[in-house]
């Protein structure tokens, strides 16, 4: 097979990977016992957020808001994912005891790696509240970030 011929094939394997990364998130099954409420990100992708956008997820009166999670690379050979969460209450009344997790899965197995949590004590009508989530890896191994919301 020539030079070209082996390129092709190439081209075409990669593409392949990259069609089927794309699309694992895109089906009913949500692995590691996730439902389709949570939120998926892929590291490394941007999922821009118009309401009601892949993004952004509602819990009751929360609005959960993930636009994107960035892959970042250490000294030492880890890697860090990070994302900036918000959470705001659309309700008349505040809600307490808000807890946020933020869980690094391997793709291979579906496997919880690394999580971050974030506890609200208090979101108040009308507030929102940010802060930055980070989850810790390997940077030779495929993930994807799933964010969960519960109350307390």
């Amino acid at each position: 097979m020539g030079k070209n011929g082996t390129m092709l094939w190439v081209m075409l394997a990669v593409g392949l990977t990259l069609i089927l990364t794309a699309c694992g998130g895109c089906t009913d099954f949500a692995p590691g016992g996730f439902t389709d409420s949570d939120i998926t990100v892929i590291p490394g992708t941007t999922s821009p957020a118009p309401p009601p956008g892949p993004g952004q997820q509602v819990y009751g009166n929360l609005v959960i808001d993930v636009p994107e999670f960035v892959q970042h690379w250490k000294a030492d050979g880890t890697c860090f994912w990070q994302g900036q969460i918000k959470v705001t209450n659309t309700g008349e009344t505040p809600i307490m005891n808000v807890v946020i997790r933020s869980y690094l899965m391997r793709t291979t197995d579906n496997r919880r790696v690394n999580v971050d949590s974030k506890t609200f004590e208090r979101v108040n009508s009308g507030a929102s509240l940010y802060y930055t989530s980070q989850v810790f890896g390997t940077c030779d191994t495929g993930y994807y970030i799933v964010v969960k919301a519960d109350t307390e």
